[in-house]
């Protein structure tokens, strides 16, 4: 904990605080103020980690605006990167315009600026312009589709129940040793899966989650229509995409879309891809490396 001033204003700087009761109580307050969520059971299941990281200003005994680093392993191109991304970026609605977001971004990126390859984060539309003060610019995702032809596929698939402890410890342990299978693929972070697999309250890949037990394979899919949609693979050793999309492909499946950059994309249509109200930005100097190669980054590694 350190003092800080801002526009002569002394407040309080405060980070790494999880396991503090009554600091991560005022944190979870401000966050469903802000996003109407909290990260409370997660906490409690015991699946949130050291990367993880929270930034606070303290105003007395107020938590007042916060920043969140997740320090995130990805394997790049088979080449191993090391990204911080920001997330849960709020100030409460009485301190904004006064500069405190600023701060900790300031303070976030000198800390971090030598220890890691890269910062990005997803923006919302009404702070686009906040970001490129410290040097951020906007980024294009891809993502790929393809037609599904009508096969007989040899794999057995079965929905996951994750309240059922044996899934459960499936789904951490599978995630925990995942082998990269993309382009852009995130690596040692099973507890960020599991937040979304089963503890962010705004939405859940819960009901999502196929084991393809002849491939040892996890898979996060979901179906519109005719249309199978393909978030993630996780699997402990390379295996075909195509095996993947085989399996889950029922007789009304067309065509297939894939939420991630697959290492041969020669075989898809690659697409430009945008979420509402949503932007990837990147550090300025870093752009150049998913412009140049038509990277997404996968769902689960968001925060």
């Amino acid at each position: 904990m350190k003092k800080v001033m801002i526009n002569g204003k002394n407040y309080k700087l405060i980070s790494h605080y999880q396991d503090d009761n009554e600091l991560r109580n005022s944190f979870n307050l401000l966050t469903q103020q802000t996003y109407n969520f909290d990260f409370e059971n997660w906490y409690k299941s015991g699946f949130w980690k050291e990367n993880c990281i929270l930034y606070s200003l303290i105003d007395n005994d107020k938590m007042v605006s916060h920043i969140t680093v997740s320090v995130i392993d990805f394997i790049v191109l088979e080449e191993k990167k090391r990204f911080v991304q920001f997330g849960t970026v709020m100030t409460d609605e009485q301190y904004r315009k006064q500069g405190l977001s600023r701060v900790l971004m300031e303070v976030v990126l000198e800390e971090w600026k030598d220890k890691c390859d890269m910062f990005y984060l997803f923006a919302n539309d009404s702070v686009l312009d906040f970001y490129p003060k410290f040097g951020f610019v906007p980024v294009d995702e891809y993502q790929t589709s393809t037609q599904i032809s009508e096969i007989e596929s040899p794999y057995s698939v079965r929905k996951m129940d994750i309240d059922n402890v044996s899934d459960l410890n499936l789904l951490y342990d599978t995630a925990k040793n995942a082998e990269a299978q993309f382009a852009l693929s995130m690596q040692n972070n099973a507890g960020q899966v599991m937040f979304y697999c089963n503890y962010f309250e705004l939405f859940s890949f819960k009901d999502n989650l196929f084991y393809i037990q002849d491939l040892n394979a996890i898979a996060v899919a979901d179906c519109e229509e005719n249309t199978l949609i393909l978030y993630d693979i996780l699997v402990t050793e390379k295996i075909e995409i195509e095996d993947v999309l085989n399996a889950l492909a029922t007789e009304q499946t067309k065509s297939a879309i894939l939420k991630f950059m697959p290492i041969n994309s020669a075989n898809y249509e690659v697409t430009l891809f945008k979420e509402e109200d949503s932007t990837l930005m990147v550090m300025g100097d870093k752009d150049e490396l998913l412009k140049n190669n038509k990277l997404m980054f996968p769902m689960l590694s968001h925060t």
